[in-house]
């Protein structure tokens, strides 16, 4: 391990600054044990700049916190600015520094338990912490949960009855996630310190020494359900699980043993892998889109999902089915290609260490669970990456695998016409627009915390903001929703669109999801918004582009609808302008329901 932070001070020494970051987050990509995770942290706070601003106050300390909360992002690939408040200083910090980006706020149990009344004491945090969060000043929210690391004096037993210190702690968490401000993401202390165990997760020394309770291990494990959080409020989670077959998905391998003869049915052996199979059916019920990449025989990999009754997933589970003899790597590029998704939204499992290691080295956006060998722990090993946390689940989440099932479908038919006009008319789409609701407004502000290609101006807006654009009657906010031949698309587009000077409308959020990319829904979307500007009196539309690392795909975007450029500036930024009166009616293959 030396041989890492050798190489990497060598690099920073040398000026290979980029170099030496590089091998510090592939180091932390594989795992590094917690004392040499903070030191890769640290490394990298001096030696890393920007990244997304993250604030971690609390009520105990918290200076260890910022530097593996760095280093578990920078595995991850994302990169973190993290900084921490003093002690128990939790609304004076508040008052004196810049709000970030991301706030963190980690409780703990001193003041909960230091009175007899538990009624009172519970109703001080509470009335604590919603003071806290009012002045948040926009940030996102992480709360981290209480904990109870021992239950005190009274016992397990009596602790968890009224008054006791387990009781205490069950009751405040419950009080505060009932009144967690909307897109604030809860993290279970809870249960996270359960399932490491709190004998692991804490050091009582330390506390009593530095007043900071978690022990080298326990601020690790903390640090990645913090950063699962941190995920979940900006690009949102993993959206597809890329399976292997053989000894992954069922026991044995099918082109010996036949569709009959794998480890599936309800025996010791074919137990794990139902149970796996069971819980990659219930990610794609809630939204993880599923695929299949095989190194085998087609036909062999697909006849257990025809013939085989015990069998939990079925084949129409899977959005794409790639079963060849081709590296890994091209099959599950192929795979991001077919479903239009990045490779930063897949989750690789496979229980051959080699085929880990070719999709690593090949594809460093794709994470790799590491398997284990016991089938049985597969859920666990799944589970502990945290993939696919979620700030909320919606209609729309639920609906997704179907989506992209459809997706495929939808692509082969595309193969067969010669012309792009030809096949976009076979689709038959329609389109509902209508003004953003209530009903759309948790699914609104997911799409703008993680669309990223499609976002002419990726502007991160909360509930609070959506809702009071929703409650003025001179905004234009829009929804679309989309269906075809095929299937329901969903809510795929969202347009805010605010007044400006005089008799100007202001696009000021414009984004589509990529599933939808190429069937010129642009248009369509640009036809409704005019119609419903022009119905409220604007006579020209102001439309803005600011480039970031993942919208190039957008940069010419309302040149192409007919926009003038009003000004360019120096990051690559342009303003539009276009009169309303000069909105053409061009075709773009899109009903209007």
């Amino acid at each position: 391990m030396s041989s890492v932070f050798d190489s990497a001070r060598q690099c920073f020494k040398s000026g290979a600054t980029a170099e030496g970051r590089r091998v510090l987050g592939e180091a932390l990509r594989r795992g590094l044990d917690p004392e040499s995770t903070e030191r890769a942290g640290r490394l990298l706070q001096k030696h890393a700049t920007g990244g997304l601003r993250v604030r971690v106050l609390g009520l105990c300390t918290t200076s260890w916190i910022p530097p593996v909360l760095t280093a578990v992002g920078w595995g991850r690939g994302v990169a973190l600015s993290v900084t921490d408040g003093e002690y128990d200083n939790v609304l004076q910090e508040l008052d004196r520094h810049e709000a970030p980006e991301i706030l963190v706020l980690l409780p703990w149990s001193q003041r909960l338990f230091a009175g007899a009344d538990g009624d009172a004491a519970v109703a001080g945090e509470l009335a604590f912490w919603e003071a806290v969060w009012a002045r948040r000043r926009g940030a996102k929210l992480v709360m981290v949960g209480y904990d109870c690391p021992l239950p005190g004096p009274l016992g397990v037993t009596q602790s968890g009855l009224s008054g006791g210190r387990i009781d205490r702690i069950r009751r405040v968490n419950a009080a505060l996630r009932e009144r967690l401000p909307a897109g604030a993401v809860w993290v279970d202390l809870e249960q996270a310190a359960g399932d490491l165990g709190r004998r692991q997760m804490y050091d009582a020394r330390r506390y009593n020494w530095t007043k900071q309770p978690f022990s080298e291990e326990g601020i690790l494990h903390l640090c990645r359900h913090l950063f699962a959080a941190i995920r979940a409020l900006t690009t949102g989670p993993k959206k597809l699980l890329v399976l292997d077959l053989d000894n992954t998905v069922w026991g044995g391998v099918v082109g010996e043993t036949g569709p009959h003869g794998i480890a599936v049915r309800e025996t010791p052996d074919g137990e794990a892998f139902r149970a796996f199979q069971q819980h990659c059916l219930g990610l794609a019920r809630r939204g993880v889109v599923l695929a299949v990449c095989s190194k085998n025989n087609p036909a062999d990999a697909e006849e257990p999902f025809e013939k085989n009754k015990d069998m939990v997933l079925k084949r129409e589970h899977f959005a794409a089915f790639e079963a060849s003899w081709d590296p890994k790597a091209q099959a599950i590029s192929r795979i991001a290609a077919q479903l239009r998704l990045g490779l930063d939204s897949f989750v690789f499992f496979d229980d051959n260490p080699a085929e880990r290691e070719q999709v690593r080295q090949a594809l460093p956006e794709v994470e790799v669970v590491e398997v284990p060998e016991d089938p049985a722990d597969y859920v666990r090993a799944l589970e502990e990456g945290l993939w696919f946390e979620a700030v909320s689940l919606t209609a729309e989440d639920a609906a997704r695998a179907e989506q992209y099932r459809a997706e495929s479908e939808r692509r082969a038919l595309e193969e067969q016409f010669t012309s792009l006009d030809g096949y976009l008319r076979s689709l038959e789409m329609v389109a509902v627009t209508r003004r953003v609701d209530e009903a759309d407004l948790d699914r609104v502000v997911q799409l703008l915390g993680k669309t990223n290609q499609f976002n002419l101006t990726t502007r991160r807006h909360g509930a609070d903001v959506v809702q009071a654009w929703t409650d003025d009657p001179r905004t234009v906010p829009l929804t679309v929703r989309l269906a075809d031949k095929f299937g329901d698309h969903g809510l795929v587009a969202v347009v805010l669109g605010v007044p400006a000077v005089e008799q100007t409308l202001r696009i000021d959020t414009w984004l589509m999801s990529c599933r939808v990319i190429g069937r010129r829904l642009e248009q369509h979307t640009l036809t409704e918004l005019g119609r419903a500007a022009i119905a409220l009196g604007y006579t020209r539309l102001i439309g803005e582009y600011l480039p970031t690392a993942k919208n190039p795909m957008v940069a010419e975007l309302y040149d192409q609808l007919g926009f003038v450029r009003v000004e360019e500036r120096e990051d690559g930024g342009r303003l539009y302008a276009l009169e309303l009166e000069k909105l053409g009616e061009e075709e773009d293959f899109v009903a209007r329901a």
